[in-house]
């Protein structure tokens, strides 16, 4: 029997995406195999098609991903019959080296090595380890299974900073990433703030549940923080957005004791508004954080299920194979939260 084929979306250069007919994986025993159903045009993605950001060519893209189990390999330990539906947590981590044992494994040293498959949500078929795929209820879709690894990222961000039950937490940038983070952490006992120059992007962070929003571009806010702490400032603070501004707004906004945590990435490499003094003497934290560990993935998939984040209003648009140059150019608007992929869709 001949090999099998598959359509993929195949970024074969810097904003050069191409529709290809390419071998389909082939299960190994320990990997389930994947019909995939939708798959997010994620920030990651994004750099990668403007070319900030290269791993190889070609390369299919892709890691926010839901679909249907398609066949288990014979030492699977888990129960995936076919037609399971599943979200997939698409980071292989190799469980051996030393950020794999201690549990941060988000930060696993073998997970871009040669021969290991990075991304690839964005063809027809997947094959990933079983430990990978999670069973998702019938009561969530595939698009909002797709969100599972975005707020999976959400909750070991706030994790990280230990935001605990009735503080005050200031999300800076309310793009999906942010809208994101609000309702996790009010899902956590947090009372949200959150900033953002676009009015409509703060409408809906509104009506997800924010406490209070901020046009930083008309309104202080340090000020209006302070304020409604009773001049104390955050508690935490979550920066989302890569506008420097942001960083400058989040360190002002900091009570004492505060813990921030940069949660975008930059193109170039500015530094902190913050001098040594300032730290010492206030005993702030500030920190980052990359990705998830599988743990954060399972909280996500439960949140999602309970109802406690709402996605349905962070996808701005749907597209078809055929469209998929269009959905990236559309996905890097400011006006656009989340992007899908439907595999489906020129079926």
């Amino acid at each position: 029997m001949g090999v099998k084929k598959m359509k993929a979306a195949v970024l074969v250069d810097k904003r050069n995406i191409e529709i290809r007919e390419v071998d389909r994986p082939v299960l190994k025993s320990n990997e389930v195999l994947i019909k995939l159903k939708n798959c997010g045009i994620c920030t990651l993605e994004q750099r990668l098609f403007r070319g900030d950001m290269k791993i190889f060519y070609p390369i299919i893209l892709g890691h926010e991903a839901s679909g249907v189990v398609e066949e288990a390999g014979e030492d699977v330990l888990s129960e995936f019959a076919v037609g399971t539906r599943v979200a997939l947590d698409m980071v292989t981590r190799c469980g051996e080296c030393h950020y794999c044992r201690t549990g941060q494994s988000n930060m696993c040293q073998n997970r871009f090595n040669k021969g290991v498959r990075v991304l690839g949500g964005f063809g027809e078929y997947v094959a990933v380890k079983a430990s990978q795929v999670y069973p998702i209820h019938d009561i969530m879709s595939f698009q909002e299974a797709v969100f599972v690894e975005p707020v999976s990222c959400c909750i070991r961000s706030l994790k990280k900073i230990r935001l605990d039950l009735a503080e005050d937490l200031l999300v800076v940038g309310a793009g999906p990433m942010g809208l994101m983070h609000l309702q996790v952490a009010r899902a956590m006992g947090a009372r949200v703030f959150v900033s953002d120059p676009d009015l409509e992007r703060l409408k809906t962070a509104a009506q997800l549940g924010a406490a209070v929003t901020i046009d930083p571009l008309n309104e202080n806010i340090e000020s209006i923080t302070k304020e409604l702490t009773d001049g104390r400032g955050v508690d935490a603070c979550i920066v989302t957005s890569p506008a420097k501004s942001a960083l400058s707004d989040a360190v002002n906004a900091l009570g004492k004791v505060g813990r921030m945590n940069i949660y975008t990435s930059y193109d170039d490499g500015p530094e902190l508004p913050i001098d040594a003094n300032t730290l010492h003497r206030g005993e702030y934290l500030i920190t980052g954080t990359e990705g998830r560990t599988p743990c954060d993935f399972y909280q996500a998939l439960r949140l999602i299920s309970f109802g406690y984040v709402d996605i349905k209003p962070l996808i701005s648009k749907i597209v078809s194979y055929s469209e998929i140059t269009e959905g990236f150019e559309y996905a890097m608007s400011n006006s656009t939260l989340r992007v899908l992929l439907d595999h489906e869709a020129d079926a």
